[in-house]
Order: structure tokens, then C-alpha cells, then sequence
């Protein structure tokens, strides 16, 4: 078996928001924390992310990828596509384990942002839908810093070095992460991949000549 670490540092440019499970007085919407009451950035929002962003690029360059997330559209054979060869699906479950991301903003109070609920129909405000979210607050100076990991077991190292690829790749192309994203929350600025395949890191030029191979149509799924 070959073994695939990645660790994932995203820069954001404004605030973030990502719904959690806890309730707060005077708060719709709170953020997702730890169970020591830190901020985070859910690991099944960060995998999610990757994934579509991974979908609409091989889609683009017509490899044959299945339509998630509806499990009903997703692969059923013994030979899934790429996407769901790395990211799973529930019928073939992923190799790759995501950490949630931890976030590193000094120590600032989070904000609350009060909003309205808008009819994209109608273009206009709902009466009487006043909500406020919960935020981790970002400026210039200082940009919210997010820290994750992604591990995971594969067969032999051409394999290992693909899914690496994907991970790597999609995180490059996405423009935000989050809730809020149409309010111009977690808007990114970089997600910088590290990868280390049996310990070892995996060079750039590694990835860019199977991104090569993926968009002309050289090593299709």
C-alpha cells in the first residue's frame, strides 16, 4: 500500500461562515465550532468543496464523471469514475480521511452580521425574514488562516499521485467556501497543497504533468 498525506493552508480575504449545531441567543445562524468552542471549518464542508470543484473541471474536459451528490446519480459499478474513486460515494467508500480545518486568527471576538432572506424569483426581500449570522471576522492585516490534513491509502503510487492531483487541483480553481458565499463571506484567497507520498514530498511538476495529461485527453478516466 501507498500512503498519501496532504495538508491544505487556506487563506481567506473576508469573513467566513459555515452553519454549526449549537444555538446562541440572539443567533440564527452559529458558527460551527470544536468541541473546546474554537471556530472550524467542517471537514465534510472542505471535501465538499474540493469535489464539486473537482466534478465541474474533469466535466470540462470531458472525462466521464458521475452526477453527485444525489446517490441515485452516482456510480454503481465495480469500475467508478475518477471523482468518486477519490472523494467515495456510498456505495464505494473514499480512501481519503479530511481533518476539520483549523482556523488561526489571532484571538478576535467572532461578529454577528444581521441579514435579510432574499426571493432569488422576485429579486426583493422577504417581509419580516430578518436573520443574524455568526462570523469569524477578517481584515486586511491579518486574513483568517485555516490549517487541515487529508490522508489516506492506495494501492501503489501512480494511484496515490492522481488523488493528490484532483485534491490539488481543485483547490486552486474555487472562489469561496462556506455559507454566505452570494453575501460575499469566505471568499479565498489561496488553498496551498502539500503533499508527501510514503513521507516523501511530491513536486509540483508531478501534478502539472498529470493536469497536462487530464486536459488534452492523454490519461482519460
Amino acid at each position: 500500500m501507498t500512503r498519501l498525506e496532504m495538508e491544505l493552508i487556506i487563506t481567506l480575504d473576508t469573513a467566513l461562515h459555515t452553519t454549526g449545531n449549537l444555538r446562541r441567543p440572539g443567533v440564527d445562524k452559529a458558527m460551527a465550532r470544536t468541541a473546546q468552542g474554537d471556530p472550524v471549518l467542517p471537514a465534510t464542508t472542505l471535501k465538499g468543496f474540493l469535489r464539486e470543484k473537482a466534478e465541474i473541471l474533469l466535466r470540462a474536459w470531458e472525462h466521464p464523471v458521475c452526477l453527485g451528490p444525489e446517490p441515485d446519480r452516482m456510480c454503481k459499478g465495480p469500475e467508478p469514475c475518477r471523482i468518486c474513486r477519490v472523494f467515495g460515494n456510498p456505495r464505494h467508500p473514499s480512501p481519503l480521511r479530511f481533518s476539520d480545518a483549523t482556523l488561526i486568527h489571532a484571538d478576535e471576538d467572532l461578529s454577528v452580521r444581521a441579514g435579510v432572506a432574499i426571493s432569488r424569483h422576485r429579486r426583493a426581500a422577504f417581509p419580516q425574514r430578518l436573520f443574524f449570522m455568526e462570523t469569524v471576522p477578517s481584515i486586511p492585516e491579518r486574513p483568517i488562516r485555516g490549517q487541515a490534513w487529508c490522508e489516506g491509502d492506495f494501492f501503489d503510487p501512480t494511484t496515490a499521485r492522481e488523488a493528490a492531483a484532483l485534491i490539488a487541483l481543485a483547490a486552486r480553481w474555487g472562489i469561496a467556501i462556506g455559507g454566505g458565499k452570494t453575501r460575499g463571506l469566505g471568499w479565498i484567497r489561496e488553498i496551498k497543497v502539500n503533499a508527501h507520498i510514503d513521507g516523501e514530498p511530491l513536486p509540483e511538476s508531478a501534478l502539472v504533468e498529470i493536469w497536462r495529461a487530464w486536459r488534452e485527453g492523454t490519461h482519460v478516466a
